[in-house]
């Protein structure tokens, strides 16, 4: 459930933590956590309430382990509870450090091209960061580095649920479950890729600034595992988001040719999608679950190639019914 602050609420839930604090203003926030600028101690800095701390632990964790590193995030100052919103729901802050910058979301196409090398190369200095003392796959605690699978193929299976009774249509049932074999069968043969992904990074969770990435923000769904992952959500969400499909063209043109990639590819798409399809319908989101279905049913068929199977396979939506 989402957090329920008042504006005065949270500033003097601040004041207690940081004293005097200016320039309060409310932001957008998420599914479930509310966002607030303001200033204190001279310093330009962002408050976010929300009803669990795992997120903002592993933002805390992913600005302290990449710092020195040319990833920038945000430095984080605080997080711990807040007490109880106007709701009665106890909340937890995250304090953290204002980038100055712009989303890519609903920037001029001409921008967008110009920043998706820009967009890879993040990708890249994420995957090359060093995980020692880490271990595992998959989404890890950010107090142990540690996560909970031996295996990619194990994380993989452990984020879809055992059977799919709940989706209702039986015919829907049926695509997932075959779907699901399908992405189980290619990751058993995936090679053992162990790197940090962010996980989430969609336009909205990064800024720009003078054609560079200002800033790298909210490390949730962080893991270690195959970088390939970003791509993957890309490629799922481009025939619905400009901004992703400007940067699925670009990655995608740099893997042709390159041996396995449309398997490999296709059964991270797969997880993906699933993953994304047992969220609506647990959430009761009818809308997104239709388009999800369908969009799944263009993968059901063995992949063609990334360059020459682009618009026939790729960026389908195959209406299944």
């Amino acid at each position: 459930m989402k957090t329920a602050y008042t504006g005065e609420e949270a500033a003097q839930a601040m004041r207690g933590l940081l004293g005097p604090v200016t320039d309060w203003t409310p932001l957008a926030g998420g599914e479930v956590s509310q966002a607030f600028a303001f200033r204190a101690d001279g310093r330009d800095l962002i408050l976010r309430l929300a009803p669990r701390r795992d997120g903002f632990d592993r933002d805390a964790w992913a600005a302290a382990r990449l710092r020195g590193t040319p990833v920038p995030v945000p430095e984080v100052l605080h997080v711990g509870p807040v007490g109880e919103d106007s709701a009665g729901s106890s909340t937890v802050a995250c304090v953290s450090e204002r980038i100055a910058g712009d989303h890519l979301t609903g920037a001029d196409p001409e921008v967008q091209q110009r920043m998706a090398p820009v967009v890879r190369a993040l990708i890249e200095d994420i995957a090359a960061v060093d995980l020692d003392g880490t271990a595992g796959f998959g989404s890890f605690d950010p107090a142990t580095g540690r996560a909970p699978h031996d295996t990619w193929a194990a994380q993989l299976r452990a984020l879809l649920p055992q059977d799919w009774d709940g989706l209702g249509h039986p015919e829907d049932a049926a695509m997932a479950e075959e779907l699901a074999a399908t992405a189980h069968g290619i990751a058993a043969g995936l090679p053992e890729v162990r790197r940090l992904i962010h996980g989430d990074l969609g336009p909205d969770n990064f800024l720009v600034r003078d054609g560079r990435i200002a800033g790298v923000f909210d490390w949730e769904a962080a893991m270690f595992g195959d970088p390939l992952w970003e791509l993957a959500r890309y490629v799922l969400w481009a025939p619905a988001m400009p901004s992703t499909r400007v940067q699925a063209d670009h990655d995608l043109d740099l893997l042709a040719g390159e041996p396995g990639i449309e398997e490999r590819l296709r059964c991270l798409v797969i997880v993906n999608g699933l993953w994304a399809l047992e969220f609506y319908r647990a959430s009761g989101q009818a809308g997104p679950m239709e388009f999800m279905l369908n969009r799944l049913n263009g993968f059901r068929t063995a992949a063609l190639p990334v360059d020459t199977g682009r618009q026939d396979y790729w960026m389908r939506i195959g209406r299944r019914r």
